[in-house]
């Protein structure tokens, strides 16, 4: 992964400047894939890198006397807080082997709501990367979607085999709604590096005649010294996360670019089908903002 050289009306390139990485305080919290894949950005955009480690939740696994639960929680919380920073040290260790200028901090108190500071810190970076949560893993999805909802900030979400150091081939899920023309100006940085963009619709989805066409996108990203291609797809029984997934494939894609759908405006909103399985379920790396 490089950043861009291309000249751009004389402009310097786009490129982010700050990039923040939260990672579980878990034993191999040194190889998750979302800290792999977020030095590698840091390194090629020469972007400063700061380090979150999120503490394990602290769960009481049976009921127990008043006495009993104090000495119970005084021991399981040191445990925890040990854990944490044993997580932090060791994934601070491959950040500093790769002499890359960052910080370091971990959930300060175990009781606190695991993602407040969180989204705090990713409200002043330009983006936040995270490893992909799957149906079972509420905690991570709920990390996830503060991020995308609360921080005004977009995140880069990784699959559990990782993605490629070079995202040079791009896909942007394209309905041209609000969510997409947000999605693509904040995946700027990697669409003006990249190989190949190509801009994707799918038929019957949704109607899309009130929203902005894939040619003015065309013309929007040349401003940029992008060449975007345009792909229209049909998605079988309306199934378009499964459509995207092979188109995916079949096109040798590194990273999906898609706007973040949700049903409602109230915080407790259900994510929109497509969001949802490509949340549990992408190839790629996803590039994601709301």
């Amino acid at each position: 992964m490089t950043a861009n050289t291309k000249p751009d009306g004389g402009r310097p390139a786009e490129r982010f400047k700050s990039v923040l990485v939260g990672i579980p305080a878990v034993e191999d919290a040194a190889k998750r894939p979302a800290l792999g894949l977020a030095i590698t950005l840091a390194k090629a955009h020469r972007a400063a890198l700061s380090l979150y480690v999120f503490a394990p939740p602290l769960v009481q696994p049976l009921p127990m006397s008043t006495a009993t639960a104090s000495v119970w929680v005084a021991s399981e919380t040191k445990r925890l807080e040990e854990m944490t920073s044993s997580a932090m040290r060791s994934a601070s260790d491959v950040i500093a082997r790769e002499s890359l200028d960052f910080v370091a901090e971990h959930a300060g108190a175990l009781f606190e709501p695991r993602s407040d500071r969180f989204v705090q810190q990713a409200r002043v970076h330009d983006v936040t990367v995270l490893d992909t949560a799957d149906a079972a893993d509420t905690a991570q999805r709920t990390i996830i979607e503060d991020v995308l909802f609360d921080s005004g900030r977009p995140a880069l979400l990784v699959p559990r085999h990782g993605g490629k150091a070079e995202l040079r081939r791009i896909a942007v899920a394209w309905d041209g709604s609000a969510r997409s023309a947000r999605a693509v100006k904040d995946a700027l940085p990697f669409l003006v590096a990249a190989e190949a963009v190509v801009a994707v619709s799918v038929e019957g989805e949704k109607d899309l005649s009130r929203m902005a066409p894939g040619a003015d996108l065309a013309a929007y990203l040349a401003r940029y010294a992008v060449e975007c291609k345009l792909a229209t797809l049909t998605a079988p029984r309306r199934d378009v996360a499964t459509r995207l997934r092979l188109f995916i494939a079949e096109g040798d894609i590194d990273m999906l670019v898609m706007g973040a759908f949700v049903h409602s405006r109230f915080r407790q909103a259900l994510l929109g089908g497509v969001t949802q399985s490509l949340l549990e379920d992408t190839p790629v790396p996803l590039f994601m903002a709301h």
